[in-house]
């Protein structure tokens, strides 16, 4: 409901439409209802903004108003989301670091490989499904595909070559 909401003041007041759908939401919502005279809830606000001729206007208002708070919010909410993102860098390098050495990589590439081909072999030269399981079948090999994708990734990414080329290194004296 909130987004309907953001979308309609995102119109006359851009920073507090971006403002109300993230963790700053409470407190701008709360600014946004006083300014229209109403409680603080998506239904209140939308009701208003569509049936009070002069809520845009009262909208920009509140932005010129609070610009500096709202600033400073926007920057909070950013320094947050970037706080979240390096924490699940971090935990993702962590783990990789972790297994680095260990030969479950290996395993795990070749179980996958074995278990994607064994799949496309059973479908293309295996007895034909009935109809009646097609969806069922499509949802079995998105989901094995999906398992697929994401453990070479994990294990065999980009990153995980960094971290071959960066032990060379330092094995070879480089």
């Amino acid at each position: 409901m909130w987004d309907k909401v953001k979308q309609l003041i995102g119109t006359a007041a851009p920073m507090v439409g971006t403002l109300i759908g993230g963790p700053a939401g409470g407190a701008v919502g709360g600014l946004v209802a006083s300014a229209l005279g109403v409680d603080n809830t998506p239904e209140a606000i939308e009701h208003a903004i569509k049936n009070d001729p002069e809520a845009f206007l009262k909208l920009k208002q509140l932005e010129m108003e609070h610009a500096q708070e709202l600033k400073r919010l926007s920057l909070e909410e950013g320094r947050l989301a970037m706080e979240s993102a390096r924490i699940a860098m971090a935990d993702t390098q962590h783990a990789r670091e972790q297994h680095r050495d260990h030969w479950m990589p290996s395993a795990l590439a070749i179980a996958m490989v074995g278990m994607v081909a064994l799949m496309f072999t059973a479908m293309m030269f295996g007895p034909p499904m009935p109809e009646r399981y097609d969806s069922v079948l499509m949802i079995i090999v998105g989901s094995v595909l999906t398992a697929f994708s994401t453990a070479i990734a994990y294990w065999l990414g980009s990153s995980k070559g960094s971290v071959d080329k960066t032990k060379h290194l330092k094995t070879s004296g480089g």
